[in-house]
């Protein structure tokens, strides 16, 4: 996925925009609508603003990014060094105030990503990549990622934003999991 996302940008001539995104969102495990624009009434009323660089602040060698999610909550993710690394790179000079993942449309210019856009984005790496996906399949991902190597159930659900354990469980496929038939098979072979 990350060489197809590569391609698409240097395709697209988007200094790696498409591959960025797929990292942000594979490494953070946030929702589209978090870091994306959306409106709705037909485009009259904003309902999120879209990701902006204010919303990041460095915390060592890594980036802390601060995102409003489902029923107008805050979390902030602490992203890894590697993400936080080739953010800051892509970053350059931008100020606070730009966004992160600027509209490519004429329309939109100098404002944020819409939730369109994003969706396109994503459809164009998965078309490359010969692998259907959205970014909330690598939200699942990440989660069902970080479960395997070792993250808890706790941690999973504040970086998710999820209010409910059983939301979070919901993410993990099947890590770990053998049933309860094995379980049962190796009491009966011990008596």
């Amino acid at each position: 996925m990350e060489k197809a996302a590569i391609e698409v940008d240097l395709q697209h001539n988007t200094n790696k925009m498409h591959w960025l995104l797929l990292t942000l969102v594979f490494y953070s495990g946030v929702r589209a609508g978090e870091i994306a624009r959306q409106t709705s009434d037909y485009g009259k009323r904003i309902v999120t603003p879209g990701l902006f660089w204010r919303q990041f602040r460095e915390d060592g060698d890594c980036l802390l990014l601060t995102v409003t999610g489902k029923r107008n909550k805050t979390r902030t993710i602490s992203l890894d060094p590697e993400t936080s690394a080739v953010l800051l790179d892509y970053r350059g000079d931008a100020s606070n105030d730009q966004p992160v993942f600027p509209s490519p449309s004429r329309r939109d210019r100098g404002k944020p990503l819409s939730d369109r856009g994003l969706r396109l984005m994503m459809a164009e790496i998965s078309a490359s990549a010969g692998i259907k996906f959205s970014a909330h399949f690598l939200r699942h991902t990440h989660a069902t990622l970080a479960k395997k190597n070792g993250a808890s159930d706790f941690d999973l659900q504040a970086d998710l934003g999820h209010a409910s354990p059983a939301t979070t469980a919901k993410y993990i496929h099947h890590v770990g999991r053998v049933g309860t038939s094995h379980a049962l098979r190796k009491k009966s072979k011990h008596r």
